[in-house]
């Protein structure tokens, strides 16, 4: 089954994030990650049993105390090799305490992953790849971007509605004091325990 931690937005981010992904599933309907819940994605992986790992988390000492992120850009993941489309997000500025909280929750998890054959090519991915192997999650330490995601269209590059997402300028901060876990079964999230940071 897989496991992902997740950060979730706080409004006024959260509204932003869900008005577009409401207006990308009115025009555009069936496109990857519109229907996924708001979130940042600390870590996502394949572990053996679900039994018990809401507790191992929520024991976890991250060595952090709530902090501010900051969103201060939104871009594209263009050419998305995961889905083939073009990926919205919102770009979260990097932030020493959130590495801290994902290399923590990371290396505890290490245990209770699954193994399951690595996606990535270690000659053209090889950061991916490597990531992969120890974590079970590509995108750990400093090859991890920080986002919120709103979609991924698969359309052209030129498309009116991602000119007009990437015109509209949006700053946002807020105080991350705690992240929950989910269980994930394609587009079907369901939230098991939220964790608060203290």
């Amino acid at each position: 089954m897989s496991i992902a931690i997740f950060i979730l937005p706080k409004d006024p981010l959260k509204s932003e994030l869900i008005r577009w992904k409401n207006k990308i599933k009115k025009i555009m309907p069936s496109q990857p990650y519109a229907l996924h819940p708001p979130h940042m994605t600390l870590i996502n992986i394949e572990i053996e049993d679900e039994v018990g790992v809401p507790d191992i988390i929520s024991s976890i000492d991250l060595n952090v105390t709530p902090f501010k992120i900051e969103v201060t850009t939104k871009d594209v993941f263009w050419n998305d090799i995961v889905t083939g489309g073009h990926t919205l997000y919102f770009n979260v500025c990097q932030n020493k305490n959130l590495l801290k909280i994902q290399n923590n929750i990371a290396q505890s998890l290490q245990p209770l992953r699954k193994k399951v054959p690595n996606p990535y090519d270690p000659i053209d991915n090889k950061i991916f790849y490597e990531s992969f192997e120890k974590y079970g999650f590509p995108y750990t330490g400093l090859n991890w971007k920080p986002h919120f995601t709103v979609a991924s269209i698969r359309t052209n590059k030129t498309n009116p509605i991602i000119t007009e997402f990437l015109s509209i300028n949006s700053k946002y901060n807020f105080i991350i004091d705690q992240f929950s876990i989910w269980d994930i079964q394609g587009d079907k999230h369901v939230k098991l325990k939220t964790v608060y940071i203290k």
